[in-house]
This record gives C-alpha cells, structure tokens and sequence, in this order.
C-alpha cells in the first residue's frame, strides 16, 4: 500500500511545499513524492482509513519537451499526493542529472530498462503493489512499450504522445533549428539528434525509429487515458483506435499544450491537464484499494552518491522546510580550491539546457573543485514558495534562494565559495556578491544588464533579443524579414522598443566618462556604481565573462565604454574576459570549457577552510 510522509500539510494554500525526496539507482536520479499523510488521517478520521496500491510513475521526454515539463511533474506530483498516491520521476542515462552511460551497443534497451528499474524503486518506496505509468512526448510511446514487459501495471495514460518513434525524431530536428538559430556547433559533431551537449546517442536513436504505437493490437493496462493535441488528426484516430483494443479508453484535449510547450522562459503549466490527470489515476487507484489498512512505516528515502568518472554527485534537498532542491558535486580525491555555486538561468532546470551545468559540475570536479547546483524556488524541480510571485526572474526571491545555498554549504563545512551563472543566473550571482560577504568570488557570464530597474517589466526584458545597432540596418533591407513581418512571425511592437532601447543606449554610451565619474547624475549610473563599490568593499574577485557579439557586451560598452575599460579601472580591477566562436547560450563544448576555465581561475584562489 502506498506509504505516506508529512509533506508539510499540502492543504494549507500558505504553507511552503517541501521539494520531492531525492533517490538514486541504476546510475540516475529519480524524485520520489509519497503520499500525503494528512490525506490518509482525513480519511482515518472519516471513519475509516482507505489506502491505495497504487502509485504513479512519469515517463518524461528528452530534449526541449522535457525542459518544459520539470514544473509540470513537479506539480502533478503534488496534486497525486494529495489524493493520496505516490509519485515519481527520474532521468533516462546520459540526461539531466543522470550518469553518462558507458555502452548504448544494446540501444533503446537501455532506456526501456531504466524505466524498469525506476518501475521497481518506485514500488520499493511506495510499498505499492500496482503502478499507473503517465507518458509525455516520447515518453508516451516508451511508457507504452516498457509497459508491455512491467507486470502489474493498472493504468496508462498519455500526454499529448508521439505515437511514432521516427516522426518524434523528425520533428524534434526541424525545432531545434528553430530553437538553435544563431547556436555554434560544436568542433565534433554529434552522432545522434542533439540539443547542446545533450545527444541521444544513434543506437538510442535506431531503436526510436522502429517505436510505433499507433497500430498497436494489444493494450498493456486496463485503463488507458489520451490527452490529445487539438487539431492533430493523428491523437483523434489513436482516440479511435485505443477503443477497439477491449480496455476502458479516455480521451480529452490537453488544454493548454501550446503555451506549456512553446518556451522554456514562458512555458506555462497546464493546471487542466494536471486536474485531469490526477483524477483520473485516483479513479484508477480506487479500482484497488485496502479499507481499514494502514499506511505502513517505511524509512525516509537517503539517496547513496552516484559515482562518475573523476566526481560523485550527491542529490539533495536544503534550505527552510527542504523547499529546494539540487545536486552536490564533490571530486574523488582531495579538494582543492572554493566551492562552487552554480545557479540556473531562467527556468532552465539545474542541469541546464543540453546539461550545460551539470557538465560544468563534473568538468570543475575532476580538477578538484566541489559545487552545487539547484533549482531555485518555482523553478523545475523546487517549488514555488507561496509568498512570491509567479514570475520571479530578477527577483528578490532569487537572491533569498542564493543566499540558502550558501548557508547550506556553510553548513556542509563547504568554504569558501564562489558563485557563478549565465544570463539572468549571472545576474543573480552577482546582485549576490553584492549583498553576501560570505561570498569569495564571483563570475557572470552574458549579463544582459546589471541594472534591472525596481518595476520593469520582466516578461518584455526577457521577450526581448536586442541585438546590435548595426543589425537592424540589414534587416530592414532583407526581403526574408519583411515576409516574416506581414506574416505575424516578427513582433513589431518588441522590435521597434528593441530598436529604440539601443539607440539610447547607444547615446547613453557617449555620456559614459561623465557618468561614471559622477554616477549621482543618473539613477542607473548610481545604482551601478553602488554595487560594484560594494563588491570591492567585500573584498569579492570577480569576473566578468561574454561570449564575442553578445547582447550583453553592449550594454556593458554603455555602461563602462568600450570593452568595458572604465569597469576594470574603478572598481576593483574585475578581469574582462570575451569568449570567441560561441553564443549566448555557451552551447559548444569549447565554449564550456572557456567558462570553466575562468571559475576555476578564481576558485584556486581560494584553498578549502579546513
């Protein structure tokens, strides 16, 4: 029967969600959400105390998919658990938080037994004896197949699904050149479908394209549940299908696909589809369960150290009420140098897009340097704390998560640290070394501005993609660009404030040596001048990093003038550094590595406390 925890009472709309137990196996990590024990003594209470055998495994995708997804399972985790049903996720080998297999010779197999082993965990830890499997993307279709070889499995049901292996892949490569236009490819090509550094490896991809459920003559559970994507032809003839296979067959549109799926920065999560998705495995669940039984008294999960080439990785849970989550990266042998802090960009999972940060992680281990890396609150994996906002990029709750970390680690005897991030986490990281002076250094990459005023508007910062001035003469003489203007494709409105916002930075540029010496002049240039004084004051290192070309690089040039000298001779001597052949997103290898090299730079300063 389903095992429940005090998962600090999930019906109090104000009281914080802690983050999902961590556990390791079969050289990945999995999340594991037990049942909320206020459900089952509500129902003690009611007359009778009524359990389930049921618990719930999410088969994620692979790629952007899975991105998007974090928040949605960490969500519907929360929503099963309140009905009183067990959860969990996991990442497949060679994704997210997992470990790089060592052969793929056996090919989509070793997929398909990870989602096995995670089948096994999962009725472990739940005490459950029959699973309901929910599939997203891919995972739809490799929830199906795995299904077919799990015993006991109840129920399964399918989220906006790829029914077909081969078609999945060929639409994921026409969106990732969507997604990647602009990206640097790295120096060795991938040898398989790729999203950064993140490859699905070609025997992975060989065993993907012979996936095909759409003609399928036998169903694995009784209960299966479609969510299906409106005006795909497709979903409504498997709809069809799936009814003449003998089983009690549900289907409804996944209200709110498009939004949950067309950006990572502004994926919305699909409280319908959640609602829907956790009735529907409770009526399944109902189908089997024990009155008068009791929620048995298992252990709390400890996850055991996952073990990599030069590094193991601990996943973990800190700050007030276990909110956060992430994962501690330590070197094999002795230590050397400050801790390294690692904060996510946007609403980018902690391992990062194409496992960036996760690679970062276990490249800065092998040289012997430990580091943390985590999901700050509503964000992937880490719930959102119930006093913030929704949107909380540039916030000060950020800086709130940042500054738990640190006490984590201060409490791990972790000192001293650095703190690094790309992009709105170079942000953080700096507004950090700003206000923390336990921090020893730090370094920013690709800041788009260190000046985010008190109200702007997020959503249009992040919206916007302001590239250099000399750009938008091409494209208003590029015949491609007006066609994608009259066809909706540009927003007009974002381009012309892009446009304007840096022909006055532009301007602003030419006012720099005034400012600079006289910051009182501006709020910007005060507020600038601030922070900076104050990272001096502190005594922090820093670094401050671009890749050639990058947004952010102008915006430094109106701030400091060009290459930023007046940065570099007022304020502490910060090293400058540009990385060539790279974009904003560091999507190369080589471009890992630069970033890599300038952390470790600072971080050797520093020798471990002891």
């Amino acid at each position: 029967m389903n095992a429940g925890f005090d998962m600090h009472s999930l019906h109090e709309k104000h009281v914080q969600i802690a983050a999902d137990y961590p556990v390791t196996f079969s050289d990945t990590v999995g999340l594991f959400r037990p049942a909320d024990a206020f459900t089952l003594l509500e129902s003690a209470q009611s007359g009778s105390l009524v359990t389930t055998n049921t618990a719930v495994l999410f088969v994620g995708s692979w790629g952007f998919e899975e991105l998007c997804a974090r928040k949605f399972w960490q969500r519907l985790a929360v929503d099963l658990s309140r009905r009183g049903m067990a959860s969990m996720r996991f990442d497949y080998p060679g994704t997210g938080d997992a470990l790089d297999h060592p052969d793929y010779a056996s090919g989509l197999d070793v997929w398909l037994d990870t989602i096995a082993a995670a089948a096994q965990k999962l009725k472990e830890l739940s005490c459950a004896k029959h699973l309901i499997f929910i599939g997203h993307g891919i995972g739809g279709a490799l929830a199906w197949q795995a299904a077919e070889d799990i015993p006991d499995i109840r129920g399964l049901a399918l989220a906006a699904p790829a029914l077909s292996g081969r078609h999945w892949l060929r639409e994921f490569v026409a969106l990732s050149k969507i997604a990647n236009q602009g990206a640097h490819h790295s120096r060795h090509s991938a040898s398989g479908p790729a999203m950064g550094e993140q490859v699905i490896p070609e025997n992975v991809a060989k065993g993907l394209r012979d996936v095909n459920i759409s003609a399928t003559t036998k169903s694995p559970a009784p209960n299966i549940l479609l969510l299906k994507q409106k005006n795909r032809h497709a979903d409504l003839d498997f709809a069809e299908h799936i009814r003449t296979l003998g089983v009690e067959a549900r289907s409804a549109d996944f209200e709110g696909y498009d939004q949950f799926i067309r950006d990572v920065l502004f994926s919305v999560p699909p409280v319908a589809a959640i609602e829907t998705l956790a009735e529907w495995a409770k009526d399944v669940a109902a189908q089997d369960t024990n009155d008068h039984g009791r929620a048995e008294n298992v252990p709390v999960p400890t996850p055991v150290a996952l073990k990599g080439r030069g590094f193991t990785e601990t996943p973990v849970r800190f700050g007030k009420d276990d909110r956060l989550y992430g994962v501690l990266a330590e070197p094999i042998g002795p230590r050397k140098g400050a801790t390294v802090l690692v904060l996510p960009t946007g609403y980018e999972r902690a391992s990062g897009w194409g496992r960036i940060s996760a690679q970062l992680c276990r490249e800065l281990a092998r040289s012997g340097i430990a580091s943390l890396r985590f999901d700050m609150a509503n964000i992937a994996d880490s719930p959102m704390v119930p006093t913030r906002p929704e949107q909380i990029i540039y916030s000060e709750g950020q800086l709130e998560d940042v500054a738990a970390a640190t006490d984590f680690l201060e409490q791990r005897h972790l000192f001293p640290v650095v703190v690094t991030g790309r992009c709105s986490g170079g942000w953080a990281a700096f507004q950090s070394g700003v206000r923390d002076p336990r921090l020893s250094g730090v370094v920013a990459v690709n800041v788009f501005d260190f000046y985010i005023p008190p109200h702007a508007d997020v959503e249009a910062l992040l919206i916007s993609s302001r590239q250099p001035l000399a750009s938008y003469g091409a494209k208003l003489v590029s015949g491609g660009f007006w066609l994608k203007v009259f066809s909706g494709k540009v927003r007009i409105r974002n381009g012309v404030t892009n446009l304007w916002a840096m022909i006055v930075g532009k301007a602003i540029s030419f006012t720099t040596p005034l400012m600079v010496r006289f910051p009182f002049l501006s709020p910007r240039f005060q507020a600038i001048s601030r922070d900076f004084r104050a990272i001096a004051a502190n005594n922090t290192q820093m670094t401050v990093v671009f890749t050639e070309g990058d947004i952010g690089a102008a915006m430094l040039e109106t701030n400091f003038g060009p290459c930023g000298r007046m940065l570099s001779c007022r304020y502490g001597n910060p090293r400058i550094a540009f990385i060539a052949d790279s974009d904003h997103n560091l999507t190369t290898a080589e471009a890992r590595h630069a970033w890599a090299r300038e952390v470790e730079m600072i971080a050797f300063r520093f020798p471990p406390a002891s």
